[in-house]
């Protein structure tokens, strides 16, 4: 076996591939020159000056439009008025196309029950732990929240539930200011309307 001498062994040129391919170096020029063709076949077209003219002359109407008014005295006089002057006149056909309508009655609204009142509540969480609830009754009542309170409900199943909640609220505002303070804190709060007889 020869030895073969690899230190002066000349290395393969590697062929570069293009970074674009041919193809699409085609097709833009194609595109190009498409693009400079119908340039070039706008600018041959003649100019439009005499365009307009002609489109004019063949929209003129050939015949007026008469408008015919209801036939009351004043409609009379401004058919005589229009068919004379040759023109359109708004201000004479407006009083002959006024439309009356039916008379209806005003809508009544339910009338509200004086002695009900309406008391809206927060509720901040519903826990399963007592300490859980009593830590949030805590958390609000830190931050100057007023009325709150941790209850204790059985569901039917009998669950036991422990739920905090905050109000009523009597104000609609104090209300929503209470609803902007859970949330910066962080805490969804859902709103739960008790009636009261």
């Amino acid at each position: 076996m020869a030895r073969q001498d690899y230190a002066r062994r000349k290395p393969k040129k590697q062929q570069r591939k293009p970074v674009v391919s041919r193809w699409v170096m085609i097709f833009t020029l194609g595109v190009s020159i498409a693009f400079l063709v119908g340039l070039w076949f706008l600018s041959q077209q003649p100019d439009d000056t005499n365009a307009s003219a002609i489109v004019t002359e063949k929209t003129k109407p050939t015949e007026r439009v008469k408008l015919v008014p209801k036939k009351t005295d004043k409609g009379q006089a401004n058919k005589d008025t229009s068919a004379t002057k040759g023109s359109f006149d708004f201000y004479t056909l407006l009083p002959d196309s006024i439309v009356t309508p039916e008379q209806v009655e005003a809508y009544v609204s339910t009338p509200k029950d004086p002695k009900k009142k309406t008391n809206v509540i927060l509720q901040a969480g519903s826990f399963r732990k007592q300490a859980d609830a009593n830590r949030l009754r805590a958390q609000l009542i830190l931050i100057n929240m007023n009325n709150v309170v941790a209850e204790k409900t059985v569901s039917s199943n009998g669950s036991v539930w422990y739920r905090v909640r905050i109000g009523p609220f009597n104000n609609r505002s104090t209300l929503n200011k209470a609803e902007d303070i859970l949330a910066q804190q962080g805490i969804e709060s859902i709103r739960i309307n008790k009636t009261t007889n």
